[in-house]
């Protein structure tokens, strides 16, 4: 992987998971020496970030991570549990083996990250939890469902663990066990109501937050 690309996954990925806070400035200089490169991509990596919305930019003060409204993650997460909660359903109908066993793996991957000590474990976690939802997409065979949908997942305040109990995590792995049941069943009613059930506890969880 090029440097320019490594510099831009590795901000994506702090950014996705909470590791700076909103309203934070970002300097080049900082984040160029913490990761070991020169400024050049960097810059170009704010560019990019600038451009999907997990920075903005401010004249006097450069980089800042974007803050959100507490109403607008909550419309967010509302039309998680629609589109979501659809593809769920198709999957249900359609998924075939290999998609199953993608998404088989990846909650599992999410239970291992959980009960493991690594300094990366929120990462890892949000990472195998975007996996499995990132599964179910794929197995709808919607792709404009799945692009709405991906675009949504993939936005920082409603992919991160840092609100999350050890009890909470828990809980999800469950749910998505539910969701897999639900999907080897061939059960499209049951799949979408355990879709919608996970998404709208992940909403309470939000708001029990702020």
């Amino acid at each position: 992987m090029k440097i320019g690309e490594r510099v831009y996954q590795t901000l994506r990925r702090q950014l996705m998971v909470n590791h700076y806070e909103p309203g934070a400035h970002l300097r080049e200089e900082v984040v160029a020496e913490q990761l070991g490169v020169s400024r050049t991509p960097v810059r170009n990596a704010f560019q990019r970030l600038i451009s999907e919305g997990l920075l903005s930019h401010e004249k006097t003060r450069g980089a800042i991570v974007t803050g959100w409204r507490k109403s607008d993650t909550e419309d967010i997460f509302k039309l998680r549990i629609l589109l979501e909660g659809h593809a769920a359903a198709l999957a249900a109908h359609q998924i075939t083996s290999e998609q199953f066993a993608d998404v088989v793996a990846a909650n599992d991957q999410m239970r291992e990250a959980i009960a493991g000590n690594r300094s990366d474990r929120i990462e890892r976690i949000a990472r195998a939890n975007q996996s499995f939802h990132e599964g179910l997409l794929d197995a709808s065979g919607q792709g404009y469902l799945r692009m709405f949908a991906r675009t949504l997942l993939h936005l920082p305040m409603v992919s991160g663990f840092f609100i999350y109990s050890r009890e909470e995590m828990d809980e999800s792995v469950r749910q998505h066990q539910e969701i897999i049941a639900a999907l080897q069943a061939g059960n499209e009613e049951w799949a979408k109501a355990a879709m919608t059930s996970h998404l709208n506890g992940a909403l309470e969880r939000f708001r029990r937050s702020r």
